[in-house]
C-alpha cells in the first residue's frame, strides 16, 4: 500500500534558505476530495437522524432505562452458569468443527473464483496501459476489453452487494439446510469482495514499477505474474487473511438462517430460552474467532518482508525463506483438504446424531437436480416496480389507480417552489408513499443510517485505541526514542497494550449479529441495537488495521521527528503518514457495515433486510426481488462514490 511521505522535523540550521521546489501542477492541487468527503459525511449524518425514526427512549426515559438495565442484569445473571456437561461440550465441539470447515471451504472457493474474476475486472490486466484522459478513460464501449472489464466489475458488485445471509436465504430454497449452504453463501459474497480488492490493489501499482517487464515484450498476464502481482502480494495476502477471519465469524452466525454449525444451534437455543447452553456456544464461538485472529497475526509476522523492521522474520538463506513459504502453503492446503474430508466423510455429527455427507447437495447442484427447486427464480426476474402509481404503463391500470386515489400526484397541494416549507415535504412524502418503489427506496435509509452512525462511532473509538494498541509505541518505542524507561513504566505501557488488544479482540471476535442479539435483549428491536452492534464490532476491526498501518512504518521516520513525547510523535508523525490507509480502511468498513445493517434487519433491526426476508419467506418473490435490487444498488452506488473520491486508492 502506498503511504504519504514522512513528515520530518529538521532541527539543523543553515545560512541559506532552502531552494523553492519546482512548480508542480499536481502538487498544487487542492485536496478537494477530502473536503468533499467531510461535507458529504456531515450531510449524510444529518440525514441519518432525520430520515429514519430513532428510538432512544431506553436511554433517555427513566422508566425505559430502568427496564433496560434490569434486562441487562437478568441476561448477565442467566449467563453466569454455562452448560459444561461432557455431552454438550462434545456437541459444541462438533458444531465448531462444522463452522470451521464451512468457513475454510467458502474462503478457498472464493479465492479461486476471485482471482479469475479480478483478472477481468482489473484495468491493468484486462485493458492495459492507455493514454486516454477524463470520461473517455471510463467509457466502457471504447474497446471490447474495456467492456469486458466493466462487465466483470458489475458481476463482482452484485456478488458482494448481496450479503452472505441473503445468499443463504436463497440457497436454502435450492439445496436445503446445512453447512454447505453456509459455505456457498460465504463463497459467493467473499468472491465479490476479494475480486474488488485484488483488482484495485493490482490497479494501484504504478505502471513505472513494472515498465521493464513490459519493455521486454511481455504480455499483460506475464506482467501480472512477474511485475504487478509480486508488488501487490503483501497487501493481497493481508486482505485475504482479514477476509478469512471475517468468514469464520460470519460462518459462526450464518446458521441462524439455515447455514448450519454454531449459528443454527445458538438460534435454536435462544428460541427456547436455554441461556446456559447459549453461553457455552458463545464461548466456543469466541474461542474459534479469537484463535483465527491469533493465527492470522502469526502468519502476518512470518510474511513480513521489511528486513529493516525490528520484528521482521530473518532467515539465513534463500532456501530457508522458500521453505517457510512452501510450509505455509502446505499447511493451508492441508487445512482445506481436511475441511472437505470432514464435511463429506468425517465424523461431522454431534453426539446422538447420524453422520451425514454434507457435500451431496453440491453433487445435486452440479448435476442439475437441485435446480428443480429454483422455480421461484423466474418470478424474481420480474420485480414489482409499480410504475402505474406514477402514471407509467397500461392506461387502464393507471386510470384505475387514479380513480382509487392510490396514484402519486406529487404537486397536487404544493409546487416545486415550496421546497422551503416543511409542510410541503410532508405532503410530498405522503404522496410518494402510494408508490411501492418509493417504499423500497425509503427502506434503504435504515441500513444506511445504522451503518453511517455505527461506522463513525467505530472510527472514533478505533482512533483513540490505536495508540495504546500499537506495538511500536507501547512495546518498542525505545527503538526510536532512545529512552531507557524504568521497569514499572515498561510494565504499565505493556499492560495498556494488552488491555487495548484484548478489547479489540473481543469486539471483533464476537460477530455483529451476536452483538445485535445482546443489545436487542437490552433495548428491544430497532436501529439503536443494530447501530451499537456495528459500532462495537467496527471498533475491533478498525483498531487492528489502524495500529497495523502504524506498526508497519519504519522506525527511522519516527526517529527523525521525535521531539521528546511519544504521544506527540504518534499524533504529528504516525497519524499523518498512515491517515490515507485509515481513510481507505474506514470506507471499506462502511461498505461492509451497509451489508451488515441489511443482515441485522433480518434479525430484528428492520428496514431493507427485514422487508426482503419477509417477502421472500411469504413467497412474494416479485416484491422480494425489488428489495434485492435495492440492496445491490446500495453497494454499487457506494463503490462508485469511493472511486470518485479516490477512497479506494485506485488511480486508474
Amino acid at each position: 500500500m502506498r503511504t504519504q511521505p514522512p513528515i520530518t522535523c529538521n532541527v539543523a540550521t543553515t545560512h541559506r534558505p532552502p531552494a523553492a521546489p519546482p512548480f508542480s501542477p499536481e502538487g498544487d492541487k487542492r485536496p478537494w476530495g477530502v473536503w468533499a468527503a467531510i461535507f458529504t459525511i456531515a450531510v449524510l449524518l444529518v440525514a441519518a437522524f432525520t430520515a429514519v425514526e430513532w428510538d432512544f427512549s431506553s436511554l433517555t426515559d427513566p422508566d425505559q432505562r430502568r427496564l433496560a438495565l434490569g434486562r441487562m442484569w437478568s441476561w448477565m445473571a442467566a449467563f453466569r452458569h454455562p452448560d459444561f456437561s461432557p455431552e454438550f461440550l462434545r456437541h459444541s465441539w462438533a458444531l465448531t468443527l462444522q463452522t470451521l470447515s464451512a468457513a475454510v471451504i467458502g474462503t478457498f472457493l472464493a479465492i479461486i473464483a476471485a482471482i479469475l474474476l479480478a483478472l477481468g475486472s482489473s484495468r491493468a490486466v484486462s485493458v492495459g496501459e492507455e493514454n486516454l484522459k477524463g470520461w473517455r478513460r471510463d467509457f466502457p464501449l471504447r474497446r471490447p476489453a474495456a467492456l469486458f472489464c466493466s462487465l466483470c466489475r458489475i458481476i463482482q458488485d452484485v456478488l458482494r452487494a448481496v450479503p452472505d445471509f441473503v445468499w443463504a436465504v436463497i440457497l436454502v430454497a435450492i439445496i436445503g439446510l446445512g453447512p454447505l449452504t453456509g459455505a456457498l453463501a460465504l463463497a459467493l459474497n467473499i468472491t465479490g469482495i476479494l475480486a474488488k480488492i485484488y483488482s484495485e490493489l493490482w490497479d494501484s501499482v504504478d505502471e513505472k514499477s513494472y515498465e521493464q517487464v513490459r519493455a521486454s515484450g511481455a504480455g499483460r498476464l506475464t506482467a501480472l505474474f512477474y511485475g504487478i502481482g509480486p508488488l501487490a502480494a503483501r497487501s493481497v495476502q493481508s486482505f485475504t487473511l482479514m477476509r478469512a477471519e471475517c468468514a469464520i465469524r460470519n460462518a459462526a452466525v450464518i446458521g441462524a438462517v439455515g447455514g448450519g454449525g454454531l449459528g443454527s444451534d445458538i438460534w435454536y437455543q435462544i428460541q427456547f430460552g436455554a441461556w446456559s447452553k447459549v453461553t457455552t456456544l458463545l464461548l466456543f464461538t469466541l474461542a474459534l474467532t479469537l484463535s483465527a485472529d491469533l493465527v492470522s497475526n502469526f502468519i502476518r509476522r512470518q510474511l513480513r518482508s521489511d528486513s529493516n523492521h525490528p520484528r521482521a522474520v530473518r532467515t539465513g538463506s534463500l532456501f530457508r525463506q522458500l521453505a517457510r513459504s512452501y510450509v505455509a502453503v502446505g499447511v493451508a492446503l492441508a487445512i482445506v483438504g481436511w475441511s472437505f474430508w470432514f464435511m463429506g466423510w468425517g465424523n461431522n455429527a454431534p453426539p446422538g446424531q447420524e453422520r451425514r455427507n454434507f457435500l451431496l447437495p453440491a453433487v445435486e447442484l452440479v448435476s442439475g437436480e437441485a435446480w428443480r427447486n429454483i422455480s421461484f427464480f423466474e418470478r424474481m426476474l420480474q420485480p414489482e416496480i409499480d410504475l402505474a402509481a406514477v402514471g407509467i404503463g397500461d392506461a387502464d391500470e393507471v386510470e384505475a389507480r387514479r380513480a382509487a386515489g392510490t396514484s402519486v400526484n406529487l404537486f397536487a397541494e404544493y409546487g416545486p417552489l415550496s421546497a422551503w416549507r416543511p409542510a410541503a415535504w410532508r405532503a410530498w412524502e405522503e404522496e410518494l408513499s402510494h408508490w411501492f418503489g418509493w417504499r423500497v427506496i425509503k427502506s434503504a435509509a435504515v441500513p444506511l443510517a445504522m451503518a453511517l452512525v455505527g461506522t463513525l462511532l467505530g472510527v472514533a473509538a478505533a482512533g483513540l485505541l490505536s495508540y495504546p494498541h500499537s506495538f511500536s509505541f507501547m512495546w518498542e518505542s525505545s527503538h526510536f526514542t532512545g529512552e531507557s524507561p524504568p521497569w514499572w513504566l515498561k510494565l504499565l505501557r505493556r499492560l495498556q497494550m494488552v488491555i487495548a488488544r484484548l478489547t479489540g479482540l473481543i469486539s471483533r471476535g464476537v460477530p455483529e449479529v451476536m452483538w445485535a442479539f445482546l443489545f436487542i435483549s437490552f433495548f428491544g428491536p430497532g436501529l439503536l441495537a443494530g447501530m451499537m452492534a456495528i459500532a462495537i464490532h467496527s471498533t475491533g476491526v478498525l483498531v487492528r488495521v489502524f495500529s497495523e498501518s502504524i506498526d508497519n512504518i519504519p522506525y527511522r521516520r519516527f526517529e527523525q521527528s521525535f521531539s521528546g513525547s511519544r504521544a506527540a510523535c504518534f499524533g504529528l508523525v504516525a497519524v499523518p503518514v498512515a491517515w490515507r490507509d485509515w481513510l481507505t480502511y474506514s470506507f471499506f468498513q462502511f461498505e461492509a457495515n451497509v451489508r451488515t445493517a441489511v443482515v441485522l434487519g433480518i434479525v430484528g433491526a428492520g428496514g431493507l433486510g427485514f422487508q426482503f426476508s419477509f417477502n421472500f419467506e411469504w413467497f412474494r418473490f416479485e416484491k422480494a426481488a425489488t428489495y434485492l435490487m435495492m440492496i445491490i444498488a446500495l453497494t454499487i452506488i457506494i463503490d462508485r462514490i469511493s472511486r470518485l473520491l479516490r477512497f479506494s486508492r485506485v488511480s486508474r
